[in-house]
């Protein structure tokens, strides 16, 4: 996971990285186009930004929603990905590029 002081925004290459940015809740977090593919198989995602995805993939809005919070816990997915797909719901997600962009929602006022 690579810091950019400049933009405060953690770069994620790989499950491990992205999980330690969420944990620190950074306030914007590139996930690299070699993980994308990965990260939107496995991932339950965040209400997408306008113009990203036709709503296919569309999870509980917030983390608090208590049946999101439900269905994680009774799900089968490994620890690490469950933790995941928690942290990333206070999340908004914009494509950059060849690139996925996640940034906090706090920061969308």
């Amino acid at each position: 996971m690579k810091d950019s002081k400049s933009h405060d925004c953690y770069v994620a290459n790989n499950a491990e990285e992205l999980l330690s940015a969420l944990k620190i809740k950074a306030n914007t977090i590139l996930i690299t186009k070699y993980y994308k593919e990965e990260f939107m198989e496995k991932t339950e995602l965040p209400l997408p930004e306008e113009d990203f995805f036709s709503g296919t993939r569309v999870a509980a809005s917030a983390g608090g929603n208590p049946v999101f919070l439900l269905m994680n816990f009774f799900s089968k997915r490994d620890k690490q990905q469950r933790k995941i797909d928690s942290k990333v719901q206070k999340y908004m997600l914009k494509k950059h590029d060849e690139d996925l962009l996640l940034y906090l929602r706090q920061r969308d006022y």
